[in-house]
């Protein structure tokens, strides 16, 4: 039995893996459960699965919480806390940690974790090449929960650098084979919008996405199809892949995520139901697959579509793409100005529009700099949250 700690476990990954681990307790134990402030979910969790730990950030809440949890339960609080319970020793800890304050949890699980399910991607698209060296100094699998990046490691396996599995079993297609991978994109529940209407676009729209339920930063990402320009940096660096051989292409029923082409022409396609308990499933139990009630359903028609993308239709997905290729600290910038952006729009503090204007300024205006230390990420991080809120503030 797998002994399993959850970071983020009141959100939406964690919420989907404990519902995949609550129809596999005979594989699954959850030691340790780690929460923001949701102080409710969190306590029917603990009644649920008795972890022997328990951490929240919010030191307010931390408070309440104390006063309710039974004896022999070791508690943590505050952001002290979370990088303690990072030291459990558990056999697979799933991030779930939304934004760049996963990434020290993560330096500090990869050591004390035998397996990283990974559902973060700040942490890759600021610290790829440091985060994957840890991993691979303690040996320590890190396993994509992001759908498009599980799907790539469906069809073409675990890169040994990359994963720390070696030999392992994964995909069938060998790597000398394949000529490109695409990632879909539904396109968000903007597609089509014209630049008049995005400045007019409120946040419940935004947050309409018309396949997926996910958390509200990813949803708006999904909108400007930043997040698919951090599934790009992802695929870069987890299976290290030239950026050159990674495409996008628009797909938005959401039920194919990702496609490998051959060199004889060739396509292979990933394809599953949009819901996350399915990639998870497969971080948790991988090279297993756990045994589904259900079975795809042929007595209906059903059909997929495909359209090319057109990049001009999304400025901050080029952004993003280019920053990768500088191999500087623009990636850093870009993730804490977009998550600064965000927080702003979804207190209605901005207009959507505006999310563009401030990533472009700061884009054109940042100093280029190379990131060697994890402490370069943490000073860019900074840095850049305190530019965009002195932007934003005049906007």
């Amino acid at each position: 039995m797998k002994r399993v700690v959850i970071f983020g476990s009141t959100g939406s990954i964690g919420k989907n893996a404990l519902s995949v681990i609550r129809e596999s307790r005979d594989k699954f134990r959850v030691i340790g459960l780690c929460a923001n402030k949701d102080i409710k979910t969190l306590l029917s969790q603990i009644k649920e699965f008795r972890p022997s730990f328990v951490c929240i950030r919010d030191e307010d809440k931390a408070k309440i919480l104390r006063k309710r949890l039974g004896r022999g339960i070791k508690f943590f609080s505050g952001q002290k806390g979370i990088e303690d319970f990072s030291s459990i020793k558990s056999d697979i800890a799933v991030m779930a940690i939304a934004g760049i304050s996963s990434l020290k949890p993560l330096l500090i699980a990869i050591v004390n974790s035998k397996r990283i399910a990974l559902a973060n991607k700040e942490s890759i698209v600021a610290a790829g090449s440091l985060v994957f060296k840890r991993a691979e100094r303690f040996n320590t699998q890190i396993l994509p929960v992001d759908s498009e990046i599980n799907a790539l490691f469906q069809l073409i396996g675990p890169a040994r650098r990359s994963f720390g599995i070696g030999g392992a079993r994964g995909g069938r297609i060998c790597r000398d084979d394949f000529r490109k991978v695409y990632l879909t994109a539904s396109g968000g529940a903007l597609a089509g919008y014209s630049k008049s209407r995005l400045a007019k676009v409120g946040v419940r729209k935004v947050l309409d996405h018309p396949t997926w339920k996910m958390g509200k930063r990813v949803t708006v990402d999904s909108a400007t199809l930043v997040n698919k320009g951090f599934e790009v940096i992802e695929t870069h660096y987890f299976f290290g892949l030239d950026y050159k051989k990674i495409g996008i292409v628009l797909h938005k029923e959401s039920a194919i995520h990702a496609l490998l082409e051959c060199r004889d022409n060739t396509l292979f396609a990933c394809l599953y139901p949009p819901d996350m308990k399915m990639p998870i499933s497969h971080a948790l139990c991988y090279p297993q697959r756990l045994d589904s009630k259900k079975e795809v359903n042929f007595k209906s028609s059903f059909s997929y579509n495909f359209k090319p993308l057109n990049y001009k239709d999304y400025p901050l997905l080029k952004m993003i793409l280019e920053a990768g290729k500088r191999e500087d600290n623009s990636l850093v910038i870009l993730n804490a100005v977009d998550e600064v952006a965000i927080d702003y729009f979804l207190s209605k503090r901005i207009n959507f529009i505006d999310i563009y204007k401030v990533m472009t300024y700061i884009f054109r205006n940042y100093k280029s700099s190379k990131i060697k230390r994890i402490e370069d990420v943490f000073f860019w991080d900074d840095w850049a949250r305190k530019i965009a809120k002195e932007y934003l503030k005049k906007v």
